[in-house]
């Protein structure tokens, strides 16, 4: 198992991770939370999710407050699969924000579990 692989696997084990299916529950019920696609714009254009604003990875820790409407919004990050996001969500927490992972990324969402 490489280092990258090992540091995933224990940011996936401490990380909050949310289900396709509980993200579009809430979505549904209106809860507020800010839905970013940490993807490269290339990536995100192959297609996404409906809503989320779309930061790319290396401009995501010095811009995203800038679209928090509340310091206290939960975000939920995601990207393709597996493996960025759990790094983002781990940054993004260390600077005090709510930050959750999507379980799956767009992969999964796209597959149906998020509908």
């Amino acid at each position: 198992m490489s280092l990258f692989e090992k540091r995933i696997g224990d940011l996936e084990q401490s990380l909050p991770h949310l289900e396709p299916a509980e993200v579009a529950r809430w979505r549904q019920d209106g809860k507020p939370f800010l839905l970013v696609d940490v993807r490269q714009p290339e990536e995100a254009a192959e297609g996404t999710i409906e809503g989320p604003v779309n930061i790319p990875r290396p401009k995501l820790e010095a811009t995203i407050e800038s679209h928090m409407q509340d310091p206290q919004q939960p975000v939920v990050v995601f990207f393709g699969g597996r493996g960025r996001s759990q790094l983002v969500a781990d940054s993004l927490r260390a600077m005090g924000i709510d930050a959750h992972v999507l379980r799956g990324g767009y992969a999964a969402w796209r597959d149906g579990e998020g509908r």
